[in-house]
């Protein structure tokens, strides 16, 4: 046989794979996915949470940014003047209290982007779960449902069972936008109550139960004793259940939507800060033992006042 065939052969042999040589390639790269793709999968999962702690921050700069605008006034949960109550003449014919919301009144003078669906906006957290969270008017047992939507402007139902969107052009609202924020506000909507000033950070301005007064009036920046741990606004939807708020509380509005070793709700506070709050931890109204320490968030605008 030719040297030039016989030199051939073995080289021939030796650019093969065994079957074993295979298995363990293969293996090599079945681990190499199993480690990368939790790791990619945190990673997109902190690239959300960064994204929902900058809307807070952008939020904190448009709320703190409007009391400047506005001769020192907190932003409203919703502007009611008008439209005041469940005996409100114009409410009871459309079945209903008219809210505007904080988001769109931002969105209107221009100081936030926002849009109908759950990318692409401020107002919106990119873990939003898409569930409409007040379908029912309480997020109820669901843990999803404080971790979703609601669209505002809205009428709220007399009843209290339902939040239905709509536009309000005769105050300058001509878009619905979606919002994933709560605010923390004192929100007696459909109650009839006494009304204690500077409460919360905020509060339903021109809210009414009976014609004539009283009606809920605007905060003033100047009545914030604490504003580097007073809550503004956090993961979650609608306002006010300051009691229930923690996780796993029924009819909770705060919506943990970032997991941990206790999952956590990205929040804003009066002095423009933003940052996550534990869902174990989080400030209960009317608890001193969650308000009164004054290193720790509170949801008193003045603690004097609980």
């Amino acid at each position: 046989m030719p040297t030039s065939i016989r030199s051939l052969r073995p080289a021939s042999r030796r650019a093969g794979f065994t079957l074993i040589e295979l298995l363990v390639v293969i293996s090599i790269i079945a681990l190499l996915v199993g480690i990368l793709l939790p790791a990619l999968g945190n990673a997109r999962q902190t690239a959300r949470a960064s994204t929902c702690l900058s809307n807070c921050k952008q939020i904190a700069i448009a709320t703190t940014t409007y009391s400047t605008d506005f001769n020192e006034c907190v932003i409203p949960s919703y502007n009611m003047v008008g439209t005041g109550g469940a005996s409100d003449p114009l409410a009871v014919s459309n079945g209903g209290t008219y809210l505007d919301g904080w988001g769109p009144i931002l969105e209107r003078a221009g100081y936030i982007p926002a849009g109908r669906g759950l990318t692409g906006s401020v107002l919106t957290c990119p873990d939003t779960v898409n569930v409409e969270g007040m379908l029912g008017g309480q997020t109820g047992s669901n843990p999803d449902n404080p971790k979703g939507w609601m669209d505002w402007p809205n009428i709220r139902s007399v009843s209290g069972t339902s939040n239905i969107a709509t536009t309000i052009p005769a105050q300058g609202f001509n878009s619905i936008f979606r919002v994933s924020y709560w605010i923390n506000s004192d929100n007696p909507v459909g109650t009839v109550t006494t009304f204690k000033a500077n409460k919360f950070f905020t509060s339903s301005v021109g809210y009414g139960v009976q014609p004539g007064g009283p009606f809920m009036t605007t905060t003033k920046t100047a009545a914030i004793q604490r504003p580097s741990t007073l809550i503004v606004v956090a993961d979650g939807l609608y306002a006010g259940k300051q009691n229930q708020n923690r996780i796993g509380v029924t009819d909770s509005r705060i919506g943990y939507r970032h997991p941990g070793k206790v999952a956590t709700a990205n929040t804003t506070f009066a002095d423009g800060h933003a940052a996550p709050v534990a869902g174990d931890v989080f400030p209960r109204g009317n608890v001193l033992a969650d308000n009164n320490n004054p290193s720790l968030p509170t949801l008193y605008a003045d603690i004097n006042q609980f």
